[in-house]
């Protein structure tokens, strides 16, 4: 049943994803990217060795993917003011409006998936997703 339930939600979420990146096509941005610049938008300003941790990758890599978002105006370094040497990756306006643009993308493509089900469905599954999400946080704790 596990097996069933993971291949489900990997689709699932693989099916939005790509909904969502349909987005991306008007701008300079590649998927590892965009994943970087979401990480920002829903945890706020990281450092460089805090973003390589979070997405798993090389710093090499990590500086690589700021370097040029920078450059493109999508994201911008900001010393901390209590620690100069500290420096924190932030997005501008700019990569705030495409990420808002993205998540837009994924809620009207939910929304008309859920206009084809019955009306009680989208309680009940936002519901259970709650659940599974607190029983998932749960077991992180221990």
């Amino acid at each position: 049943m596990a097996e069933k339930l993971e291949r489900i939600l990997r689709e699932i979420c693989f099916r939005i994803k790509v909904k969502g990146r349909e987005v991306l096509k008007k701008y300079p941005i590649t998927p590892a990217q965009f994943d970087l610049m979401q990480k920002i938008y829903f945890t706020g300003p990281k450092t460089m060795s805090e973003l390589s941790q979070n997405l798993g990758i090389a710093k090499s890599t990590t500086t690589g993917l700021v370097s040029r978002l920078e450059k493109d105006g999508f994201l911008e370094r900001v010393k901390s003011l209590r620690d100069k040497r500290v420096i924190r990756v932030s997005l501008t306006k700019k990569g705030k409006k495409v990420i808002d643009e993205v998540i837009i993308e994924r809620v009207e493509f939910i929304k008309s998936v859920l206009k084809i089900l019955p009306e009680s469905f989208e309680k009940e599954i936002t519901y259970l997703l709650m659940k599974f999400n607190e029983a998932i946080i749960n077991e992180k704790k221990q």
